[in-house]
């Protein structure tokens, strides 16, 4: 077995490698010159119809844009069609464009025009008589014979007398096109330019241009002082020029295309060097072949007889059992370990933005580097934009569950794709089914920069409308600089979605433009809603005073077609949403029948007092039908003893829900239960609302501190206050009080 694989591995590729090599030797100096010229020719014929063809398109576009600007521009025809007495619009116009006409035709070395009723020419330069004009013998040529329809010969051109001639091609067009009656305008492209046009693109050391009018004057002659045999010939049809290419004589090319022994001499010497290295590389490459071989059998010995079974005496079997179990092993590993990543990656990511785990910036910088997304280090500013899928049910009701996960991963990686090229560091993790949370990182902690996130957001929303079926809406919050204020930043995001139920789906909105919005809209418009949803919910009839403030509002306001179904919308999300939380009894007619009755009445409606009767008959009837179940319920009175338990003493730090079960000697969470059935929310929300409220009052009526407020309405901490009055209002208590200052202001 020692010397079995050894010598397997060397007759087993050597035969193959010396008839190759031998059979492409042959075949290599039986057409290798043939190809060579062959390849040769073709190419240079190729590229010889390649330098005719664009040199006939630039010389056609030349003369196409004459034509134009003879027939359609002002400035030119001023020359020839304008007052005489007007010297402005018919001498310093037309020479102005024909100097950027020259300039914008980068070939054309001059152009001049002659004009029949005066017997003047005018070029870039000057304006004289035929008679002192240095190319009046061709232009005398022209009135004589009429103008050309095509390019002219080589020729030599002056403008002025003493000036030395220059070569070049002419085109002359009558003024106008078809009578001429006017006079002409001549166009002279250099040759010299046309030379080095033609050199730009044909600049070879193998290769020769030759290139001549249809008089047989040389135009261009690359390479001048070599030999060489013409390949092929072309005569342009547009223009009569003919060109000629060949291969020049000389040179490495020539010296290998005809020597063919020292090609035979290199392949036999090569031939002879990789027999030799072969054998030797294959003696010393066997022998690590050979200990790793060994060592695997000496391990199976110790462990088990499974690999040598398995394996035999063929070395390749044996090699191949023990790698094949290494990497069965080794990717079960991998994939654990990529497994386990991800969900530290999302664990880590959720606690960093719900603020549920201080962090240190220490343990930041630590976690980011075992996460692989070390990008967002050092940074001034840290901004949490949250990404939501709209009509999330309707999303999960097409898609199957695999198609659900594959469109988020698009939407992800578009998101990653998008930070990429604004250069932005962005983290990235789907925090719930619908919902994308982004960190991002930015170098300052200024608006532009929440600028930038917004049009990132703009640039997400229409590549997924796109591309995609659905559509998503971006919630933006504002920026932080330290890690541990991450959470604000992402409580500011989730206020921002909110207001897709205002503003619709498929938006992009920042924080602190939707924070900054008017108090007269925000207070008027929207916090009125929630006023009737608390009062709707918890089965006051003051709901209805509530609602027809909502639309004397509108109409004092003299609301759009638009504003008003964005109100009532907005109107019926809230209350859609609150009654999710009461019991089925209470809400069954409301899903079945009155939620879907209201969205298709925003649909339909002319008039404000027409959707105004239809939402208010549909709304009595929900509330008329609450109304009657609470009354069945044996729990409804007692929840009503419950709230104006609450009511009085929700000034006290300790009011909780152990406390009110004391008091009525009931279990704890039957109370939970029967007040979330009954009032469509947790007591703590209910508690926390009722509290806001009464400090909202205060705020608007005294000019109590902060401090005083919030032990007034049962805080004994001013800053757990300040975090429920912004989670609540999205406004510090500060702020609301500004606002309201400021609206009473714009009141008066």
């Amino acid at each position: 077995m020692r010397r079995k694989w050894f010598i397997r591995l060397l007759f087993s590729y050597l035969p193959i490698f010396i008839l190759v090599i031998f059979s492409l030797s042959i075949i290599f100096f039986v057409i290798v010159n043939n190809v060579s010229r062959e390849q040769a020719k073709r190419s240079n014929e190729v590229f010889m119809e390649q330098i005719l063809v664009q040199l006939d398109r630039t010389l056609e576009l030349i003369n196409q844009q004459i034509m134009k600007e003879t027939n359609y521009n002002e400035e030119l025809k001023g020359y020839y069609f304008k007052s005489l007495q007007n010297s402005f619009d018919t001498l310093v116009v037309p020479s102005k464009k024909l100097r950027e006409t020259i300039t914008a035709l980068p070939l054309v070395e001059s152009i001049y025009m002659y004009r029949a009723e005066d017997g003047r020419i005018l070029s870039r330069n000057a304006i004289m008589p035929l008679e002192e004009f240095g190319d009046q013998q061709f232009a005398a040529q022209i009135l004589q014979n009429g103008a050309p329809l095509k390019w002219l010969p080589v020729r030599a051109y002056k403008e002025f007398t003493e000036d030395a001639p220059t070569d070049v091609v002419t085109l002359v067009r009558n003024v106008p096109l078809l009578g001429g009656e006017r006079g002409f305008i001549v166009v002279n492209v250099g040759v010299q330019r046309i030379a080095e046009y033609i050199m730009e693109m044909s600049s070879s050391k193998f290769s020769y241009i030759h290139l001549e009018d249809q008089n047989g004057t040389p135009i261009i002659n690359t390479n001048e002082s070599q030999v060489g045999s013409e390949i092929s010939s072309a005569i342009s049809a547009y223009t009569g020029w003919i060109i000629h290419s060949g291969m020049r004589d000389g040179g490495l090319f020539y010296v290998f295309s005809r020597i063919h022994w020292i090609w035979l001499g290199i392949i036999g010497g090569t031939l002879l060097i990789c027999l030799i290295w072969l054998i030797a590389a294959t003696r010393r490459n066997y022998r690590p072949v050979e200990m790793i071989v060994e060592q695997i059998r000496q391990f199976a010995k110790q462990k088990s007889q499974l690999l040598t079974v398995s394996g035999g005496q063929d070395e390749f079997r044996f090699i191949e059992t023990a790698l094949n179990r290494l990497i069965e092993q080794t990717n079960l590993y991998d994939r654990k370990r990529q497994e386990d990543l991800h969900y530290r990656r999302q664990y880590f990511f959720q606690k960093t933005l719900t603020g549920s785990k201080a962090i240190s910036p220490e343990d930041w910088a630590g976690e980011l580097n075992g996460l692989d997304v070390d990008k967002l280090h050092d940074l001034e500013g840290l901004v949490v934009a949250v990404i939501e899928i709209d009509k999330y049910q309707t999303f999960t009701n097409v898609y199957h569950q695999q198609d659900q996960g594959l469109l988020k991963f698009v939407v992800k990686s578009v998101v990653n794709e998008i930070a990429d090229k604004y250069d932005v560091p962005v983290w990235s993790e789907w925090i719930s089914n619908e919902r994308l949370g982004v960190l991002y990182g930015t170098a300052s902690d200024g608006a532009d920069s929440l600028l930038t996130f917004k049009s990132m957001g703009e640039e997400l929303r229409e590549w997924v409308e796109s591309h995609l079926h659905f559509s998503v809406t971006t919630g933006i919050g504002s920026s932080v600089e330290e890690v541990s204020e991450i959470s604000l930043s992402y409580e500011d995001a989730i206020n921002a979605l909110k207001y897709k139920t205002v503003l619709g789906c498929a938006g992009t909105f920042l924080y602190s433009e939707m924070n900054a919005k008017s108090p007269d809209i925000i207070y008027s418009n929207l916090d009125i809603v929630r006023k009737l949803t608390s009062c709707f919910k918890q089965n006051n009839e003051e709901w209805e005073l509530i609602f027809e403030d909502i639309f004397a509002n509108l109409r004092d306001n003299l609301s759009s077609k638009e504003e008003i179904a964005i109100a009532i919308n907005y109107l019926n999300y809230h209350l859609n949403q609150s009654l999710k939380e009461m019991a089925y009894d209470y809400r069954g007619r409301w899903d079945l029948e009155i939620y879907p009755k209201l969205s298709e009445a925003v649909k339909t409606f002319e008039t404000l007092d027409e959707i105004k009767e239809q939402v208010r008959e549909l709304l009595m009837e929900a509330f008329g039908h609450i109304q009657k179940m609470r009354e069945k319920r044996s729990g409804h009175s007692l929840i009503q003893d419950i709230k104006l338990y609450i009511e009085g003493s929700y000034a006290d730090p300790n009011l909780s829900l152990q406390l009110i079960s004391d008091h009525f000697q009931l279990n704890t969470k039957y109370v939970s239960q029967l007040f979330k059935e009954e009032m469509g929310e947790k007591f703590v929300d209910y508690l926390a609302l009722l509290r806001i409220r009464h400090a909202r009052q205060l705020l608007e009526q005294t000019q109590a501190s902060i401090q005083d407020i919030a032990t007034q309405v049962g805080y004994t901490h001013s800053l757990s206050f300040i975090r429920m009055f912004k989670k609540v209002m999205t406004v510090t208590p500060g702020d609301y009080r500004k606002q309201h200052v400021y609206a009473r202001v714009l009141k008066q």
